[in-house]
């Protein structure tokens, strides 16, 4: 049978000869490891709290000694991943603008988060001259404290809005919130742009500069949508300022608080501090020009009244209900929900 003979010999040979071509060829070759890189960028992973973010630097502190850098850190729902992006409540703490950092509003922070919330912690410039706590404080140093206070938290919104893809955020959707003096910076800060500073804030205005003049050089194209004020105050008139730019608002107080006044009044009833609005004269002003506004008031609440749980709850509602573009109002006692 010598043609099967003859074709058997014939592929030895080319298999003979083609070993050593392929083997040189795939010395020359690599495997094609794109894909698998594209996936591995792309790949979906869960979302977990950042700590001590740098947002703002090349700052000076009430003494003017140098402040290197401010920092924030970032909380994060449980269970969030990179699939998606997340409002933003920008949460600032308490401490009478003399104390005080992110770290106080931890507790709370971690609450709105669980609510469906990326929440920012931040600190921010804090000092004044206080006195001996006998209605001998500086009000000029508080009141520049304060003007300090909303050029770091505007530097926080310009950094956040700026980096909202890098931090999984929707900058469409961004909140402004605070406890106690946070509070105050939020409603502040909501409020006060530069033609009010130029106004209400002269003196700080032409010592401190522009209110988004510190920090970093982002641009300032951020819009809040609405804000919640845990025991705060606001230091100009809201007859005043709140006309065009409106927000909605939520508002926790107690009844009893013995530093921030009802309606009007100054703080801790010291004629040497500035005249502050609170409370009620808030609400109505808000009321007034139609802009939905929640205020709860605490019977006997004090000096912060209401606990995390409940504020963090009715606020989430409340921010949720402003998102789909159906806000809500009114005003509340006790712990009944106002949650729509």
């Amino acid at each position: 049978m010598p043609k099967p003979e003859k074709k058997s010999s014939l592929m030895k040979f080319i298999t003979l000869f083609s070993l050593p071509f392929f083997s040189i060829l795939g010395l020359f070759l690599k495997p094609d490891t794109s894909a698998k890189e594209q996936f591995s960028v792309n790949a979906v992973h869960e979302l977990t709290d950042l700590k001590s973010i740098k947002y703002a630097q090349n700052l000076t502190d009430w003494r003017g000694r140098p402040v290197d850098s401010l920092v924030l850190d970032l909380y994060y729902p449980t269970g969030a991943t990179s699939r998606k992006q997340y409002p933003l409540i920008i949460f600032c703490h308490g401490g009478g603008f003399s104390a005080g950092n992110r770290w106080n509003v931890m507790a709370i922070a971690d609450r709105l988060a669980d609510e469906g919330f990326v929440v920012a912690a931040f600190d921010y410039r804090v000092g004044y001259n206080r006195g001996n706590g006998n209605c001998t404080a500086d009000s000029l140093g508080l009141v520049n404290a304060v003007y300090r206070a909303m050029q770091d938290c505007n530097a926080c919104l310009r950094f956040l809005n700026a980096n909202g893809d890098k931090y999984n955020i929707d900058t469409s959707k961004i909140f402004l919130g605070g406890t106690s003096a946070g509070a105050s910076l939020a409603i502040n800060d909501a409020y006060t742009n530069d033609d009010v500073a130029e106004t209400y804030w002269p003196a700080q205005y032409q010592q401190l500069g522009s209110l988004q003049s510190t920090g970093n050089n982002f641009p300032a194209t951020y819009k809040v949508k609405g804000l919640i004020s845990m025991w705060g105050a606001m230091m100009t008139d809201p007859n005043l300022v709140i006309n065009n730019n409106l927000y909605p608002t939520i508002m926790f107080k107690g009844d009893e608080d013995g530093g921030i006044p009802d309606s009007v009044g100054h703080f801790s009833d010291c004629p040497n501090y500035p005249l502050m609005y609170a409370g009620v004269s808030i609400y109505n002003r808000l009321v007034e020009v139609d802009d939905p506004a929640v205020f709860y008031v605490l019977p006997q609440g004090n000096h912060p009244a209401y606990d995390n749980q409940f504020c963090a709850q009715q606020s989430a509602c409340f921010l949720r209900a402003i998102m789909k573009g159906k806000p809500y109002g009114g005003m509340y006692s006790g712990y009944e929900p106002s949650c729509q």
